[in-house]
């Protein structure tokens, strides 16, 4: 039953059912594991259609028609863990420095192919990576799995400004503690939840398990920019499915 995004572009402005695209050339199968190809080895359109002996057009119409329905069945999950589901699975060493942390926060950026536009280009130009860039916020359970994504804004947004805009404040209960590097000046903003700002002894790297995906590692080009929030969801949440970071010490989620 699957609507293939070149086939839904077409019928975008048509009020009237879009049916089902025909049988493609690929099995379903194959064109998850292109996608995954895509994202997680980092393959260019040009080496996939080579090796799944398809076009380069249609290998764009997989990934970013995958993007699309993946993001569509992670959102169905709910990944922000109450506060006793937090608890019952923290390692024994937050249980003894801090057994009050909610979440830990982290930002990254992703490199973008610059815009033509020079007003776009000063938006996504990030003076941290001296590069324009697409930049997002993810928050983590003490035990590693991801718990929140932020959408990606332009790379010229501060930590403090991403954190305030993109909604996880919301999500934060009286006494929660918010773990985040030094870099966050966001005590204010918590306390007005009740929360407050734990600033761990060691930088963390929160992110790494996302970044790990190669996608990341080219710069993204502006064709991709419409999906962009969908492919970079999916990294961070199909890292959950890789099993826990801690493996002496995790205790399944109740």
């Amino acid at each position: 039953m699957l609507v293939y995004w070149s086939k839904a572009q077409k019928k975008g402005k048509i009020s009237e059912p879009t049916s089902p695209s025909p049988m493609r050339r690929l099995q379903l199968i194959d064109e998850f594991f292109l996608y995954c190809c895509r994202s997680a080895a980092g393959l260019k359109e040009k080496v996939l259609a080579d090796i799944f002996q398809v076009s380069v057009s249609t290998v764009c119409r997989i990934v970013i028609t995958r993007a699309n329905y993946l993001y569509l069945v992670f959102a169905s999950l709910p990944i922000w863990m109450s506060r006793q589901q937090v608890q019952s699975t923290m390692p024994l060493k937050f249980w003894q420095y801090s057994p009050d942390v909610r979440v830990i926060i982290d930002c990254t950026e992703v490199r973008c192919q610059s815009p033509s536009s020079l007003t776009l280009q000063s938006e996504v130009f990030s003076s941290y990576k001296n590069t324009t860039t697409f930049k997002g916020l993810i928050g983590i359970a003490p035990f590693g799995a991801v718990t929140f994504v932020s959408n990606l804004y332009t790379g010229s947004i501060s930590d403090r400004e991403l954190t305030e805009r993109c909604g996880i404040l919301n999500l934060l209960e009286p006494g929660d503690g918010c773990m985040a590097d030094k870099g966050f000046t966001i005590e204010k903003m918590l306390a007005d939840h009740g929360a407050k700002l734990i600033i761990p002894p060691f930088k963390t790297t929160a992110i790494r398990r996302v970044k790990e995906y190669l996608i990341w590692d080219n710069t993204i080009p502006i064709t991709l920019s419409g999906t962009i929030n969908q492919l970079w969801t999916n990294c961070c949440l199909m890292t959950n499915f890789q099993g826990p970071l801690d493996l002496k010490g995790h205790i399944p989620v109740a």
